[in-house]
């Protein structure tokens, strides 16, 4: 068993499909499938359940998994140790909320790149939740997100502290809150703070709300706010220019609903690239 065999293994658990992960890799996957094999007939036991539709872990492939995974993360933080010349190069994946990533991640990756060109950036929006998991599953090499957030083996630096408001359809300034919270909740997937929050508020008016519409995209959301589907919660920075352009109303909120703090996240354990000792010196 080598890395390159585990490596084949974690693609396939992950897409769920020898077919999927062989386009991942690149990999003929009449090989990959004969690589599996060779594995499993080496562990003397079987990793996969083999079906039309795909293939799943057997309980004896969900342990290796989980062994193969750390062996691999080793692996490549050996590599990273071994290369380290005390320069920022190579990739540097960051996660990041949708509305951090249009407000303070601009002129901070602006300024990040002019000193450090030879890093390869890539950004991943989505909720704090799945940066959370994605920067433990280490899938992202940190992330912007909303605090609080307590993991033993996570460091967190404060970045912002965000004036949070109710977003609602213009015209609406003067209609009472109870009302406004009755209407439709325009929403990220479960995991938005964003969303939590705005839940929290109405439960602590003991409200539930009636109706829940889930969104991927900021844009929809404040586009269907606009059009009078419902209301949604977001940092003031990132609605305030269309509150201005006329196409929405700002309402203010009370605490402890109307602030929330922006972390930026990263793994304790393990050997910090230069890349990002360098993004952590700019915050």
């Amino acid at each position: 068993m080598d890395l390159q065999e585990l490596k084949f293994f974690q693609a396939v658990a992950a897409e769920g499909s020898l077919s999927k992960a062989a386009q991942k890799l690149n990999y003929a996957q009449s090989n990959l499938s004969t690589k599996i094999s060779q594995l499993e007939k080496e562990l003397h036991t079987e990793l996969f359940h083999r079906c039309s539709h795909g293939v799943t872990l057997t309980p004896k492939g969900e342990q290796l998994l989980q062994y193969a995974e750390k062996l691999l993360n080793l692996a490549a933080e050996t590599e990273a140790v071994l290369k380290d010349d005390g320069t920022a190069k190579g990739s540097l994946t960051l996660g990041s909320m949708e509305s951090t990533a249009m407000t303070l991640l601009p002129p901070l990756l602006s300024r990040y790149h002019a000193e450090n060109s030879q890093v390869a950036l890539r950004i991943q929006t989505g909720t704090t939740a799945a940066s959370l998991q994605g920067v433990l599953d280490h899938t992202l090499d940190g992330a912007f997100a909303a605090g609080p957030l307590r993991h033993p083996g996570l460091g967190t630096k404060l970045v912002q502290t965000e004036r949070l408001v109710l977003v609602t359809p213009k015209g609406s300034s003067r209609t009472p809150a109870e009302a406004l919270l009755r209407q439709p909740l325009l929403v990220f997937p479960q995991g938005c703070s964003y969303r939590k929050t705005l839940e929290a508020c109405l439960s602590s008016r003991e409200l539930l709300p009636e109706k829940i519409i889930e969104f991927t995209s900021l844009g929809a959301i404040l586009a269907s706010v606009s059009a009078g589907l419902g209301i949604s919660l977001f940092p003031e920075a990132v609605v305030s220019a269309f509150a201005a352009a006329g196409t929405l109303d700002l309402q203010p909120l009370t605490e402890p609903f109307d602030t929330l703090p922006t972390l930026f996240i990263y793994r304790k354990d393990g050997f910090m690239e230069q890349s990002l000792r360098q993004l952590l010196a700019l915050l």
